[in-house]
């Protein structure tokens, strides 16, 4: 019996190292991702939730400031006509060099000063194919940055132009809004985050760090219509007034947070 003892203990050897192998072949062969599939899903005791770019909460924040306007735009449409185009052309000119004149006496600086929309048309007869005469179209377009001077300005500056000149618009702006776009980037950042917070503690969580940023603006400065009609008449120049008001810019964002 003792004979048999020693012949069956190899065997029972040879199987536990056989198992072993079998074991360590099984874990070479079994992918990486399988192995950490615990972890991966939040199963495992290592899990981070603040390195889970998913766990996150985005807020917005709208702010609104206002500040005074210190530049009027004015735009001067000049048309005239003729029975060529080089009279028609001739007479823009003219009425042109007049308004821009006006301007530069008044002290509106050249830069400020700007010609555009410059279009030669036909004119068509009744029958809707003879040719009668041509007529030439230009805005001139300036920005007066003296608002006490700026109305009679532009009286002067319509009445130079005669029956050609037409007051197209006047419009308002802010000239630098850098300091106003700041103090509503400041405002709507905090009402971001005051929404954020809001938003943690009802889903009862940690609010993280800020992840991303974007921001949208707005200005809605005042625009007032100007008549149609010629202003040559200076009774009917003189009906025009202009009030600045105010100038609101609204500054939006959008803030993405990580959750703790």
């Amino acid at each position: 019996m003792s004979t048999q003892r020693v012949i069956r203990r190899p065997a029972v050897l040879v199987g536990a190292a056989v198992l072993a192998v079998a074991a360590v072949l099984a874990m070479a062969t079994t992918p990486a991702w399988a192995r950490s599939t615990g972890q991966r899903t939040g199963t495992g005791s290592s899990t981070n939730p603040a390195a889970d770019p998913t766990r996150t909460i985005v807020a917005t924040g709208t702010a609104r400031v206002r500040g005074t306007p210190d530049v009027l735009t004015v735009m001067l449409g000049v048309t005239t006509r003729g029975h060529s185009v080089g009279e028609a052309l001739d007479r823009n000119n003219s009425s042109a060099r007049k308004v821009i004149g006006v301007l530069y006496d008044n002290g509106v600086d050249k830069k400020d000063v700007q010609t555009t929309n410059f279009s030669i048309n036909p004119i068509y007869g009744d029958n809707g194919n003879d040719i009668e005469g041509y007529m030439v179209s230009n805005l001139v377009v300036a920005q007066l940055r003296d608002l006490d001077k700026a109305g009679s300005i532009l009286d002067k500056a319509a009445e130079a132009g005669g029956n050609d000149t037409v007051v197209r618009g006047v419009s308002f702006d802010i000239d630098d809004t850098s300091d106003l776009i700041a103090a509503a980037r400041a405002d709507a950042v905090k009402r971001a985050r005051n929404q954020a917070e809001q938003l943690a503690t009802a889903a009862g969580v940690q609010l993280g760090d800020v992840l991303t940023i974007s921001e949208s603006s707005r200005d809605y400065g005042p625009v007032t219509a100007a008549p149609s009609a010629g202003m040559a008449d200076e009774a009917v120049a003189r009906t025009l007034t202009l009030e600045s008001g105010s100038e609101e810019l609204t500054v939006q964002v959008s803030v993405v947070f990580s959750i703790r």
